[in-house]
């Protein structure tokens, strides 16, 4: 390994453009946000060092046989992936960068592309959602004093964000400077710009210009052997740092390279991506899969490089399209019954699931079939349940997992929950909830994941399938201010009481989003009255969800929720003080 001289960004990144650097099929996507790309940049303008860099060197004939992928430049959150290299012409020698990849592809964003993420509060099938921005530089700002902080005014932003000018503003795009060959060039920019002080902006344009065109910036070493494995050991040690090489990473790139019928590491991520836009939104990541794989086709689960061999590689291609189907009908079952990414607590919850649909050979047709409705139950109370239980998915997983594929395997005409308990308890994952376990999940409170599963297995009737559910308060929080309260006319010495009470369990239900629209921020007597014309439906509703003797005025809340939290827990102890107990709706 030899260290090579400096070259700069503008070669650097002509290279990417021209495909002659590459990304190995070990390396992983970008995962730098806006603000670390921007501080990369102002360090440049610093003159701070920025890293080496190490380079491999691949033959003609290595550059044919294994994958690699090509630098993001427009990179969006939705399809944050890395797209193959498309065929590698004969004799064509690539430079595969084994590290400085989130630099490198951060300097092609800045300076070639873009970044669109994620706008707080818009659902993701929102086109407005995901607005493209690009890097630019205020030329009117002062380098600020602060060592700790930003001293150039490195910002992504809109078309729109960045044509906003003031006496203190001037949003240069970083990326012009690209096309400008020579420095003497850059006067005609600002005096074209119509910028009435030069003096400043073109100080930091010509700084700019020197990071980019003239700076040594990128030192690198260049590794020359062809020796896959001894390459693939420098990659390990030249990645401990810095954002953690995940050891899946490691193991998706032996798929890739050893799968022949698929390219894995882009099937695996489109099946990821596929899951994770079911029901509310997942967050499912190549983990989750390549576990998933393992389990599925009743290999070893652990996370090592032997299970990964050439011998269980072929096997998980061979049933690829079987796994995917098993996994994608569990992940639609746990959106039926209304989970999401915030309530799924643990994703591996999931995989028992997906190998008893797939060594009975269940279809998506399970889901709606009358015949498996009863199994479809027990499917999702042992679920709820063992995302209630904390400590199941936790350490000792991998023998978890062997041990509930084994009871797995036996035939049984539908979910054994009773003979997976057992084995649980025999691991000391059982399900069974003691009085302090109970006692807790009665007095859990808004915004505790495991609210919604608690709710679910409360009121197994309430119909998730086809609408939105909120958790919706029964008393609404507003009431809950303290000028609200006293406008109520309670007390000043009781209202810690009520606001204590407003938040936990008993003053909690599940509720369609239209009815929750409905209901505003209604007292709950009224609002049944205004849902349920007729007395016996509304006795039938209260009765049902341990509503009775709702009070007309908000003075009457803490006895209301006391009495409720005494009727959740009775519920909680028959349901869960048996796990393997059968609860009728």
């Amino acid at each position: 390994m030899a260290f090579q001289t400096a070259i700069t960004i503008k070669k650097a990144l002509d290279a990417i453009f021209r495909h002659e650097y590459v990304l190995p099929a070990i390396q992983r996507e970008l995962v730098w946000k806006p603000r670390q790309i921007e501080m990369l940049f102002d360090s440049l303008m610093r003159g701070y060092p920025v890293g080496s860099f190490l380079f491999w060197q691949v033959q003609p004939d290595n550059a044919r046989r294994y994958r690699f992928y090509d630098f993001v430049t427009r990179y969006h959150q939705k399809t944050p992936h890395n797209d193959p290299l498309d065929g590698v012409p004969p004799g064509a020698h690539l430079t595969a960068v084994l590290d400085g990849q989130q630099r490198l592809t951060a300097l092609n964003i800045g300076l070639n592309g873009s970044y669109s993420s994620k706008l707080p509060r818009l659902r993701w099938n929102n086109p407005r959602a995901f607005p493209e921005r690009r890097l630019y530089l205020n030329v009117r700002s002062q380098p600020a004093d602060d060592e700790d902080g930003m001293q150039f005014d490195f910002r992504f932003l809109t078309k729109e964000d960045a044509a906003d000018r003031g006496p203190t503003t001037f949003w240069y795009p970083v990326a012009d400077i690209m096309d400008v060959e020579h420095s003497a060039d850059l006067m005609d920019v600002v005096r074209d710009e119509g910028l009435s002080d030069p003096k400043e902006p073109l100080k930091l344009l010509s700084r700019l210009h020197q990071v980019v065109h003239g700076d040594g910036v990128i030192s690198y070493y260049l590794e020359e052997s062809q020796d896959l494995h001894k390459v693939l050991n420098i990659f390990v040690r030249t990645n401990s740092g810095g954002t953690v090489l995940s050891y899946s990473d490691m193991l998706l790139s032996i798929a890739t390279a050893q799968w022949d019928r698929y390219d894995a590491r882009e099937e695996i991520h489109r099946f990821v991506d596929e899951i994770n836009g079911f029901g509310n939104r997942f967050s499912f990541n190549k983990d989750f899969v390549l576990k998933a794989c393992l389990m599925l086709t009743e290999r070893d689960t652990r996370f090592r490089v032997t299970n990964f061999s050439a011998t269980n590689m072929s096997r998980i291609q061979d049933e690829w399209q079987q796994v995917k189907a098993s996994l994608r009908l569990a992940v639609r079952l746990a959106a039926r019954i209304g989970y999401d990414s915030t309530t799924l607590t643990s994703t591996n919850s999931l995989l028992p699931l997906a190998y008893y649909f797939h060594r009975r050979g269940k279809t998506e047709a399970w889901l709606t079939d009358g015949s498996s409705q009863g199994d479809r139950e027990r499917v999702g109370r042992w679920l709820t349940r063992a995302l209630l239980k904390r400590g199941v998915w936790g350490s000792g997983l991998d023998t978890l997992l062997g041990g509930l594929r084994s009871v797995l395997q036996e035939p049984s005409p539908q979910f054994p929950v009773e003979d997976l308990e057992k084995e649980m308890q025999r691991r000391g994952k059982g399900l069974s909830f003691g009085p302090e376990e109970l006692d807790d999940l009665a007095d859990i409170r808004f915004g505790d994941h495991r609210v919604y599963g608690v709710l679910t297995l409360l009121y197994p009737f309430v119909d998730l399938r086809w609408n939105i559910f909120h958790i919706d308060h029964v008393f609404p929080q507003a009431m809950f201010r303290r000028t609200a309260l006293l406008e109520a006319g309670i007390q000043e010495e009781e209202i810690t009481g009520f606001q204590d009470r407003s938040n936990g369990l008993a003053n909690l239900q599940l509720l369609p989003d239209r009815e929750n629209t409905r209901k505003s921020a209604t007292l709950p007597a009224k609002w049944l009255c205004d849902e349920f014309e007729n007395p016996e439906s509304r006795r039938e509703y209260e009765e049902r969800h341990d509503l009775t003797g709702l009070p007309a005025e908000l003075a009457g809340f803490p006895e209301f929720y006391d009495r409720r939290r005494d009727q959740m827990l009775n519920r909680l102890r028959k349901i869960l003080s048996d796990p393997a107990k059968e609860e009728s709706p």
